[in-house]
């Protein structure tokens, strides 16, 4: 097998070396909206870091018309990435410095739970699906989302 090649989507998942080309739009994308989009860059310019900007550009560009998404938003004694309609708590796992610790571990959980008990969904990813492929991660939310709407008593 060759060398990766900047741009290919054959290169290395850690992050290293060339990215996936779906990433390298996407951050394209994002700069774009930021620049040409008023709405788009003060939105965007709310992430919390580049993966949550990258998410957010492809929301902005493809979410279902109406919906209303907003970053860094208090839920209790909790920020979350990004709630969607009031009701969708969408987590984006950062790569962590160091691994996490088990006391970590439980915090996400319990946070998660006290979301749930409150009537949030939580649909978490890892940062390297966004990275990867932040429009297929968009798809599931509006997927999660389109389906929900169609159930009984949503």
């Amino acid at each position: 097998m060759g060398q990766p090649v900047a741009g290919r989507d054959d290169g290395p998942p850690s992050g290293r070396g060339p990215q996936p080309l779906r990433a390298v739009l996407a951050e394209v994308l994002a700069g774009l909206l930021a620049r040409h989009e008023p709405r788009a860059g003060g939105l965007l310019a709310q992430a919390s870091g580049p993966l949550e900007r990258i998410f957010l550009a492809i929301w902005w560009s493809t979410a279902p018309p109406g919906t209303v998404a907003e970053p860094q938003r208090r839920i209790g004694p909790y920020r979350v990435g990004l709630l969607v309609d009031s009701r969708v708590v969408v987590e984006i796992d950062q790569p962590p410095a160091s691994p996490p610790t088990p006391d970590q571990a439980v915090r996400d959980r319990q946070r998660d739970r006290y979301l749930v008990a409150r009537g949030y969904a939580v649909l978490r990813f890892a940062g390297s699906e966004v990275r990867d492929d932040p429009w297929r991660c968009v798809a599931e939310v509006c997927d999660y989302l389109l389906a929900s709407a169609h159930r009984p008593g949503a």
